[in-house]
This record gives structure tokens, sequence and C-alpha cells, in this order.
């Protein structure tokens, strides 16, 4: 095999890696949801919405479009920043905290029944080339 057939090869195998029926829970608005909660539980500033929108990589008008889903069911707030009247801070609720923490937690059930069907070795060599792979992208 040429190294651009190769790379088509791995390609295609990348994409089949995760079935898509692994993510069948999650349509397209939760995963920006889970983004975005995992984002705040994890910052330990205030985060505005401009900053989810350079990280997500989406226009303003999206990530405000999100924010009033989530503020509608209860996963996020909204406030006035305290040292900038001008920004809008965004804080992950208690019902937030819960959603992203519930499905975190099916989440890694499924990954433990995965890995259920592997072994050690095999987990080893996967996370190695993973890394590798990682590294290679990383510097381009």
């Amino acid at each position: 095999m040429s190294a651009h057939e190769d790379a088509q090869e791995f390609l295609n195998r990348l994409s089949r890696c995760i079935p898509r029926s692994f993510y069948s829970r999650l349509d397209a608005m939760q995963k920006g949801y889970c983004f975005v909660l995992g984002y705040l539980i994890r910052a330990k500033d205030d985060v505005c919405a401009g900053e989810l929108s350079e990280k997500l990589n989406v226009s303003s008008a999206r990530i405000s479009a999100l924010l009033n889903r989530m503020e509608q069911c209860g996963y996020v707030k909204r406030f006035a920043s305290e040292s900038d009247g001008r920004r809008t801070v965004v804080r992950i609720t208690p019902e937030g905290e819960k959603y992203i923490t519930d499905l975190r937690e099916q989440t890694l059930k499924r990954i433990e029944k995965l890995l259920d069907t592997m072994s050690r070795e095999d987990l080893e060599t996967y996370i190695s080339l993973s890394d590798k792979i990682r590294d290679a992208l990383e510097e381009e």
C-alpha cells in the first residue's frame, strides 16, 4: 500500500473506531451542553460568554442561543460581571453539576464495559498508540 492508501485506511478505521450507538444518547444540543458544563465545572474563575464562544469555536450568537436553552433547563445562570457590567458571566448551577456528573458516570460505565472486553496489554498498546498519534498531530 502507498502512504496515501495507508492514510485513507487509517482515516476510515478511525471514523469507525467509536460506533454511533455509543453517542446515541447525546444529540447535537447535548454535546454542546457537555462542553459548556464541563468547562464551567473546571473553571476556577468566572467565565464570560465570549470565552465559551472562543473555546467552542462558534459565533457569539450561537453560544448565546445555547446558553438560553441551558438557562431554561436550569443548568446555568448568567450574571453581569461584578468587575465589568458590560460582560456577561456564566456560572453552572447545582442542576447543571448534577446533569454533567450523571452523564459522566453513565459514560464511564459504558467505557468500563468496553474495557472489560480488552486485555490490559491491549489497553496499554491502545493508549501508547493514541499518545503517539496525538503528539504527531500536535507537532503539525
